[in-house]
């Protein structure tokens, strides 16, 4: 019993180290050769060089982490001290992590953050895994929508019924994320770019940041409205 004791007792700091450890989920990766999208392992070093870039999402509150090489940080425990660290580095010349996104005023109203806004121009987050569904105001009217990719290879039409503000792009039809589409409404056509959203990101504080990265800020904004 005393020898079982003692091993809990001893284990302890080791559990409450490991309990503390953020797990970090890569927003942007600019110069080194890791996607975004991936886990980030806290307890392992990171090292990066002159001019390497990367932009990492806490799990836990969605708090973003901004490094720039040369960078280099000892493994764990100080490997998850990253966002602790913000306001002792941030000065630091080229040693730089700094937190916080400037959030852009939204162009509309989105009823739902999963919703992709067909009447501007810009990026659009959408879920891995999912089917895209454009939106529009309903007072438009009854509208022709013609869909094609940046390279022109293949054309999607469809009419857009009066009174309704939701259009689903079905599976199969080849509009996916991490592209360029055309979105042509009744001729007025704009440029769409569709960010996956990694199915990696736990939470809506993750995905909220996420958004806010790649430019998505009305989808941002309607997922803050809505969350619970």
């Amino acid at each position: 019993m005393r020898r079982t004791l003692l091993a809990c007792v001893l284990a302890l700091p080791f559990l409450a180290t490991t309990a503390q450890a953020t797990q970090y989920i890569i927003g942007e990766a600019r110069g080194i050769g890791l996607k975004a999208g991936s886990p980030l392992d806290p307890t392992k070093p990171l090292v990066l060089k002159q001019g390497q870039h990367l932009t990492l999402i806490s799990e836990d509150d969605g708090q973003p982490v901004y490094l720039d090489g040369p960078y280099q940080k000892a493994a764990a425990p100080q490997g998850f001290q990253l966002v602790s660290a913000i306001s002792g580095l941030g000065a630091q010349g080229s040693n730089s992590v700094t937190s916080g996104v400037t959030r852009a005023v939204g162009e509309v109203n989105l009823p739902n953050a999963w919703l992709l806004d067909a009447t501007h121009p810009g990026t659009v987050c959408l879920q891995e895994g999912h089917d895209p569904v454009l939106w529009r105001p309903t007072t438009q009217g009854e509208l022709a929508v013609v869909i094609q990719p940046a390279d022109r290879s293949w054309k999607v039409q469809s009419d857009w019924p009066n009174g309704v503000d939701r259009l689903a792009v079905r599976s199969g039809l080849g509009m996916h994320g991490d592209a360029t589409y055309f979105v042509s409404i009744n001729g007025v056509e704009s440029a769409m770019t569709i960010s996956t959203v990694p199915a990696s990101l736990a939470n809506d504080k993750a995905r909220h940041t996420w958004m806010l990265l790649k430019g998505c800020t009305p989808q941002a904004d309607a997922l803050l409205r809505t969350a619970r």
